[in-house]
């Protein structure tokens, strides 16, 4: 397996955002994101908000009902953290209750609080459902010019997020990519993690394997080419692009998983660019995104 060397550009972060809706996914979300900004001595923005798209038809008081049960939730979550986490550490809690689109909010207020990161749970709808209703996770992780740590619905490692062992970053040679890249390897070089770069190569063609992986991990040495002493592992594989990357995250036994996105442009992108999200909904790790500039 080839090896080559990144810059790392190192990573500070002073303020967490992270977002809730009280499920088993968020949950998990919540955890990490405490332990990060705890560990990092950081600010933690928790918040959850109401949806009042979906109480339009359902009448005032059904909305009404809907925001009392999300104030009474979030005061309870803070007496709850509160009693398990020290003083000095609840200080730096700061809970919100806001109303309105979800994403919109969520990104409005990560803006107003200078967030480093934000940090959220998804449900993971795939197929139909997802076409027609979207997916809150993915607007926030396309819109977001900050990264976003997502656990998924099966993501059984949340715990090592924090500190991975090993980071797998897929690279597509997109300037997101690219910019997730030099995320990870600063991340792996704070950490001393084992960086891993992934290239997959969709193809139906029946030879010229050799030739079209030497080219690829040419081009994935070349986007490391600063030289600096993060070291990397560099693997390409031939397939559907999301199973090599499930694939290769469980060979390699993946902490984290750091990706590049484009910025969600209309409703055609869910089709044409779903990598990212299915990549998010399947992972048995958290997924960190970043964002094209």
């Amino acid at each position: 397996m080839s090896t080559a060397q990144v810059t790392p550009v190192g990573v500070s972060i002073r303020n967490v955002l992270i977002a809730t809706d009280f499920s088993r996914c968020s949950k998990a979300a919540l955890e990490a994101g405490l332990r990060l900004a705890t560990g990092s001595k950081a600010e933690a923005y928790i918040t959850f908000v109401v949806p009042n798209d979906q109480f339009l038809l359902a009448g005032p008081e059904a909305y009404v009902a809907a925001k009392d049960a999300g104030k009474r939730d979030l005061e309870s979550l803070q007496l709850e953290l509160e009693r398990k986490y020290t003083h000095g550490e609840a200080r730096n809690f700061h809970f919100f209750l806001l109303e309105g689109d979800v994403a919109h909010s969520i990104l409005d207020l990560a803006r107003q609080k200078k967030a480093d990161l934000i940090v959220l749970g998804t449900h993971g709808r795939g197929g139909l459902g997802r076409a027609i209703l979207g997916s809150v996770a993915e607007n926030i992780f396309r819109n977001s010019p900050i990264p976003v740590l997502t656990i998924g619905p099966y993501c059984c490692r949340s715990e090592k997020a924090l500190e991975p062992a090993n980071i797998l970053a897929p690279v597509d040679f997109s300037p997101a990519a690219e910019r997730a890249v030099h995320y990870a390897a600063a991340l792996a070089w704070e950490h001393k993690s084992k960086l891993t770069l992934l290239h997959v190569i969709d193809t139906k063609e029946a030879g010229g394997h050799d030739r079209m992986a030497a080219e690829a991990k040419k081009k994935l040495a070349a986007v490391l080419e600063r030289n600096f002493p993060v070291v990397c592992d560099l693997r390409v594989e031939f397939g559907r692009v999301v199973p090599m990357i499930m694939k290769a995250a469980e060979e390699i036994r993946a902490d984290l998983l750091v990706m590049g996105v484009r910025p969600l442009i209309g409703m055609m992108e869910h089709f044409r660019w779903p990598n990212t999200y299915e990549a998010v909904r399947q992972a048995l790790c958290p997924v960190l995104t970043v964002r094209e500039e």
